[in-house]
């Protein structure tokens, strides 16, 4: 194994969380950064009517990819079991497995998203112009869908051997590529939103060729040897990541439903909305790398059978994420003004977004503290845990909540819905906890209840 991959099973358990976290960080605020200006090109070259249709795409994409995300964790989780236990020849059947499964979902949501656009975004409500754009926009992105996905895989390999460092640079290339591209194809050559979605389509595909260029010369798998167990890693795989992509396909068919709640009020509603979804990527994004490093630091102690210095890297986490929330949330209150305004001009848009700032930043660290607990539940292989907790917060409180009250208090009851669930997602994942973290390790799914 290369000598970047990171062994957490020795040394002070934060600094290894850190050190594992922080390369992640870093590229996602590359990845964060592109994002945050295409955001800013679309809402100034196509208006208010561009950040719309992209916000209401973007439920669709995230359905999609939500199924890939749980098999990347699982494979993630697996080759950090094997890293932990120093168990080098298995990992072949884990890497054909991941290829295998990353070539046929990319050429599957290919065909589902030239299919199924149309017929999806009529479900949601969305009709003339607001769902031809974001037609095109999904039609257009779904020529990058093999890079997509296939620098998903390379990621989940990398970040599984422990070098989030590696996954850094080929992120940030990728991100620095779309970011360039999206100023040339909508700002200087005037393609809109299809612009915008090209360039992520052709900026990913180069990220996947130098990921994988990266990856197979700082550790080659074998290519001779025992036969690999692809479908027992497969099988493992699904077995362990179902629960994961599970989650990820609620919170997808939840925004949609959201969107359709919102298309009611208005494409400025929907803009606003778009610009949040943002805003909340760039500053959760620190505490989901936290989660995922408190994941692979996880599974690697309980590989090599060390429950308490697990134990330590995520009370030593935790403490640090509470700290880190309190910044992230003084620093967006107090810029919600500016920040409205970077995306667009118009006013009722700005004073929209301001609102929906102000409601839940106030209340981050119920989200922040929630998803770190679940990295810690997902490294202990109860990923069945974080699956129910979804299904509490978003389906059994945000949305039950935002449809009930939206017609009496109308928008505002969307966004305080929003802290509704994090509260019961956090309760629920406090009472998981409980249940898991003194407990012996078993190597089998268990769901808290």
């Amino acid at each position: 194994m290369g000598a970047d991959a990171t062994d957490m099973t020795t040394g002070p358990p934060l600094r290894k969380v850190l050190g594992f976290a922080l390369p992640l960080t870093a590229a996602n605020l590359l990845q964060q950064g592109y994002l945050l200006v295409d955001g800013v090109v679309v809402g100034h070259w196509t208006g208010v009517d561009g950040l719309a249709a992209i916000g209401a795409a973007g439920p669709l994409f995230y359905l999609l990819n939500a199924m890939f995300i749980g098999l990347g964790t699982a494979f993630t989780i697996r080759l950090a079991h094997l890293r932990g236990a120093g168990d080098a020849d298995a990992r072949r059947g884990v890497v054909l497995s991941l290829a295998l499964v990353t070539v046929v979902w990319s050429v599957g949501c290919v065909l589902v998203a030239t299919a199924l656009v149309d017929p999806a975004l009529a479900v949601m409500g969305l009709r003339g112009q607001l769902a031809h754009d974001a037609s095109v926009f999904l039609s257009t992105l779904s020529l990058g869908f093999p890079g997509i996905f296939g620098t998903a895989a390379v990621s989940a390999y990398l970040r599984g051997l422990g070098d989030s460092r590696t996954a850094l640079w080929v992120a940030g290339f990728g991100s620095i590529a779309n970011a360039a591209l999206v100023l040339l194809l909508v700002a200087v050559w005037d393609l809109g939103i299809a612009g915008a979605a090209l360039a992520t389509a052709i900026s990913s595909t180069a990220a996947l060729v130098v990921g994988l260029v990266v990856a197979a010369r700082k550790y080659p798998v074998a290519r001779t040897g025992e036969r690999p167990a692809v479908r027992r890693e497969f099988v493992d795989a699904v077995r362990l990541g179902f629960p994961l992509a599970s989650q990820h396909i609620i919170l997808a068919l939840g925004i949609m439903v959201l969107v359709w709640i919102l298309q009611a009020f208005g494409p400025v509603v929907l803009a606003a909305f778009s610009i949040v979804a943002r805003v909340e990527q760039v500053t959760a994004m620190l505490f989901l790398d936290f989660s995922g490093a408190i994941t692979a630091f996880t599974a690697q102690n309980l590989g090599a059978d060390d429950r308490p210095r697990a134990r330590t890297g995520l009370v030593r986490t935790l403490g640090l994420t509470a700290v880190l929330t309190v910044i992230a949330s003084a620093v967006v209150l107090v810029a919600r003004g500016p920040i409205a305004a970077l995306f667009t001009d118009d006013p009722a848009t700005r004073a929209l977004t301001e609102r929906y700032l102000l409601i839940i930043y106030p209340f981050l660290a119920l989200y922040t503290l929630m998803v770190v607990l679940h990295g810690y539940l997902n490294g202990s292989r109860r990923t069945t845990a974080p699956l129910i907790c979804t299904v509490i917060a978003f389906l059994l409180v945000q949305i039950p909540f935002a449809y009930l009250f939206h017609g009496a208090f109308g928008v505002e009851a969307v966004m305080w819905a929003v802290v509704a669930g994090w509260t019961a997602g956090l309760t629920y994942s406090v009472l998981c906890l409980r249940r898991v973290l003194f407990v012996p390790q078993v190597h089998r799914e268990v769901v808290p209840t």
